[in-house]
């Protein structure tokens, strides 16, 4: 992952790890290339803050080196939602998930019966660092069939995901639009440096697995 905020890269990386997925993640953006080797990388998560014409070399220099990368936007700067995106992107989605706008909730169709978890994920702007919230929603083991997760009205109407794991597999669905540049803006200008991060591997995580 290529983003800015430390906090949420480093608890992003510590949970992924805990999940057996050998992440790492920088903040030095101008480092990306000398410190990771675009051959060893199957997936590059890039925040918002990389700067578009460095995102753009970035990119393709990754591709010349490893033509078959990865290359996805990360959906905000919490490391939750970050986690359930990487789950979904490695693992594949979960099956039988949508969301109802109008009605407010997350369907869940089931072939069998499941463990199935639901969570309402969003941020809120607050420089330097976006504050994360998290609702659970669901968390049990379902029968065969449809299911209906209502969301509820506390949880906003832009710039909200939910994370649904249907036994070892997760989707993350949007619930609303996304917010606009002056939501995702701040007002006092620009922000200081944040914190460097460079992550290493290996590392020795309980059920994990060294990459």
């Amino acid at each position: 992952m290529v983003g800015r905020s430390a906090r949420a890269l480093t608890e992003t990386v510590s949970m992924l790890r805990a999940r057996g997925i050998a992440a790492n993640a920088t903040n030095q953006f101008d480092r990306v290339l000398e410190d990771y080797d675009a051959r060893d990388l199957d997936l590059v998560l890039f925040g918002g803050q990389v700067p578009p014409p460095l995102r753009e070399h970035l990119e393709a220099e990754m591709l010349r080196r490893h033509p078959d990368v990865q290359l996805r936007s990360g959906l905000g700067g919490m490391a939750p939602l970050l986690t359930a995106q990487v789950e979904e992107l490695v693992g594949g989605p979960a099956p039988g998930v949508e969301h109802d706008a109008e009605s407010r909730e997350l369907r869940v169709t089931l072939t069998a019966p499941a463990h199935v978890t639901a969570t309402a994920l969003w941020a809120v702007p607050v420089p330097p660092d976006p504050v994360p919230h998290t609702v659970a929603l669901l968390d049990t083991t379902l029968p065969a069939g449809r299911h209906a997760i209502p969301v509820p009205r506390d949880v906003p109407a832009q710039g909200a995901f939910a994370a649904v794991r249907v036994d070892d597999r997760t989707s993350v669905v949007r619930l609303g639009a996304a917010p606009g540049p002056a939501a995702r803006g701040t007002a006092g200008g620009a922000l200081p440096a944040p914190e460097p991060v460079t992550t290493r591997l290996p590392w020795e995580a309980s059920g994990s697995r060294a990459s």
